[in-house]
């Protein structure tokens, strides 16, 4: 499906990226409507990264994956600080709808699996490869004996991603290695998401709890917040977390039910979102 919005923002990004290239050394090009620090620039890319996450994306997120690599060949890897943690309720909550259990992992998830959609090949704890560069997967998966083949998911999704499957089906990724990239990686990645999407000064405000249970949801659904199927996001962003309300934010992730009623999988997102609700509750 075409989505200009999407395809407009990203080459946006990619003539920042150029006149950033071009410009002489410490000077700013001056290109209206255009900021072209490197920084500025993968800001851009990731936003791409972002929309094609959270939408069915089987054109965008390649293109997008695309131009974040040709922004990290000349971008270098950011400074690696401690980042601001998920509270633990929060983190087994993600972990119990995510793989329910060590004992279940090893004995289903073990091996990468195509979750269908504009997925991509995804192993570990709901570890996406078709929306990460291969970078980002050489980094995060750097402990791993087949990283030089998982690196060569990237950019792969929808239909790419099921026919190519097979071809991974063999490697198998032990749960503590598992857990160690969602605890290091993954988290990190969709707080910092979550944190954006329903805007920094009010989503810090928040009790940890209610922060984790906002995680879980971009972790789960992503951040975007267009179209009537995140009309219950804009609620949480534009009116819950302003009056720092844990309570308002529990009605509207129980509202999201709507979405998937009647739906194979209706019961149990629905019963994810009521998780979801309950722990921002007790965070009241």
């Amino acid at each position: 499906m075409h989505r200009p919005d999407a395809c407009l923002l990203l080459a946006g990004a990619l003539i920042a990226l150029l006149a950033a290239c071009n410009a002489p050394v410490g000077k700013q090009v001056q290109t209206p409507q255009v900021v072209t620090t490197p920084a500025s620039v993968a800001a851009q890319v990731d936003a791409v990264v972002e929309y094609a996450q959270s939408t069915v994306a089987d054109v965008v997120a390649p293109v997008a994956v695309e131009a974040r690599e040709v922004v990290q060949a000349v971008v270098p890897p950011p400074v690696q600080t401690l980042p601001p943690q998920v509270s633990p309720a929060a983190v087994d909550l993600i972990v119990r709808w995510e793989v329910t259990s060590e004992s279940r992992y090893t004995r289903s998830l073990l091996w990468p699996v195509w979750p269908g959609g504009a997925s991509g090949i995804t192993w570990g704890i709901g570890y996406d490869g078709g929306l990460q560069t291969e970078r980002d997967i050489r980094s995060a998966w750097s402990a791993h004996p087949a990283v030089d083949r998982l690196a060569a998911t990237a950019g792969l999704v929808g239909e790419r991603a099921k026919v190519a499957l097979p071809q991974y089906r063999d490697i198998a990724t032990s749960y503590p290695l598992a857990y160690g990239v969602f605890a290091d990686v993954s988290l990190p990645a969709y707080r910092a998401s979550a944190r954006s999407a329903f805007r920094s000064t009010p989503f810090d405000a928040l009790p940890a709890d209610a922060q984790g249970a906002l995680v879980s949801l971009v972790y789960n659904r992503g951040a975007s917040m267009t179209g009537s199927r995140n009309t219950e996001k804009r609620t949480i962003r534009d009116e819950c977390l302003p009056a720092a309300d844990v309570r308002c934010i529990a009605t509207q992730l129980r509202a999201m039910c709507r979405l998937w009623a009647g739906t194979p999988n209706g019961l149990g997102l629905c019963n994810r979102r009521k998780d979801e609700a309950r722990l921002a509750e007790a965070s009241a």
